[in-house]
């Protein structure tokens, strides 16, 4: 029963104040629209809130597989290719002992850059799945970087002419520097996150993104909700302070607010 009233006080309150004027009747019709962007703009929201925390819970769960690998994926990988490019001069080097032209060195430098690059991820790829060829790509790479060695020291000692100790030094530092560079590569692909992790935090960051700019825009819509509606009752108020006791004053418009923003009466 008591329901019943404060429906029925609000209803003729509202009735009432937009019997009074046109532009209040528009006004009040534009808070009512206002209060449904803003209901539908809170429900997506939230519904964007609980993709976001699913995406997130998956990617802790997939993380979890492999702890160790928390590091940035696409950071990791341009950090192992800029190893990779760092052993370019050593490469050219070894391709020039092969007696061709400029761009036939060149061509000869890009391949053995390759392969050094084609070792690393390959090390990483075979680390988890299979020890015994992750072994033997380990001593063909070992191979590899020693046959470069060999070619930096015939260029240096027989094309270069500087002798076979100064050959023998030099061949040694860049055999150790491109063993240390692919050593480091490898190294910061090991601790790189999988790419099914990757893939699934970038899923959860952009899902956490769109999240926020919904709850963003909800907020936005439930300000713009508010301020129509506090504008509308302040017409509501000037007609309650003659009509209503002041004892029933605030609760009505409480009820009303309430009616306005869609909401269930707080009476």
């Amino acid at each position: 029963m008591i329901m019943d009233t404060v429906s029925m006080d609000v209803a003729d309150v509202i009735r009432d104040v937009n019997a009074s004027n046109e532009a209040v009747e528009d006004q009040c019709l534009r808070a009512r629209q206002a209060a449904d962007i803003a209901a539908r703009s809170d429900q997506a929201a939230v519904e964007a809130d609980t993709d976001a925390r699913k995406l997130e819970v998956a990617h802790t769960t997939v993380q979890a597989e492999r702890p160790r690998r928390r590091a940035s994926l696409p950071r990791q990988v341009t950090f192992a290719l800029g190893t990779v490019a760092l052993d370019g001069v050593a490469c050219y080097f070894a391709a020039q002992a092969l007696g061709g032209d400029q761009e036939s060195t060149l061509v000869w430098t890009g391949l053995f850059l390759a392969v050094l690059g084609g070792g690393e991820f390959a090390l990483d790829y075979y680390r988890d799945r299979s020890e015994r060829a992750w072994r033997a790509l380990a001593i063909l790479i070992g191979v590899f970087v020693g046959l470069l060695g060999t070619l930096r020291f015939w260029f240096l000692a027989v094309i270069g002419g500087g002798g076979l100790v100064p050959a023998l030094a030099g061949a040694g530092l860049f055999t150790a520097a491109t063993a240390a560079f692919l050593a480091l590569g490898y190294r910061a692909l090991r601790a790189a996150e999988t790419p099914q992790a990757w893939r699934t935090r970038c899923r959860a960051r952009k899902t956490r993104q769109a999240a926020r700019a919904a709850r963003k825009q909800a907020d936005h819509d439930a300000a713009e909700r508010d301020r129509l509606i506090d504008a509308y009752l302040g017409h509501v108020r000037r007609m309650v302070l003659k009509t209503c006791p002041a004892e029933r004053q605030m609760a009505l418009e409480a009820a009303i607010r309430d009616h306005m923003s869609g909401k269930a009466p707080t009476l």
